[in-house]
């Protein structure tokens, strides 16, 4: 596992793709979500917004798995860690709730 993790100071930000300048996360959109092909998730610590099959492949639990054990609390970003994916940047976005946090994966192999 070999991830750098980027802070994002200001979570109304957007966020484009670093390897294809793709909007990811566009607030003035209806649908602010929109991965491309180098997204590997979109996570926040109340749970996954997407998560890309080659990705998830690579965690010791599925999302299913994390989800149904969210009674000791979730710890997304203990779990985007230990995944085995190679090279690849998490976007570490504050939500303005504190101690909660948006993260954005990003390959720079398309998927």
């Amino acid at each position: 596992m070999t991830f750098q993790l980027i802070d994002v100071n200001n979570s109304g930000q957007n966020v484009t793709c670093p390897h294809c300048q793709h909007a990811v996360l566009d607030w003035s959109q209806e649908q602010y979500i929109q991965p491309c092909e180098h997204t590997l998730f979109i996570a926040m610590d109340l749970g996954f917004e997407f998560i890309s099959d080659a990705f998830e492949q690579t965690m010791p639990r599925s999302v299913d798995e994390i989800h149904a054990h969210d009674e000791q609390g979730l710890h997304i970003l203990n779990e985007l860690t230990q995944a085995t994916f190679k090279d690849y940047q998490i976007y570490k976005m504050d939500l303005g709730v504190e101690g909660l946090y948006r993260y954005i994966g990003f390959s720079q192999v398309a998927l």
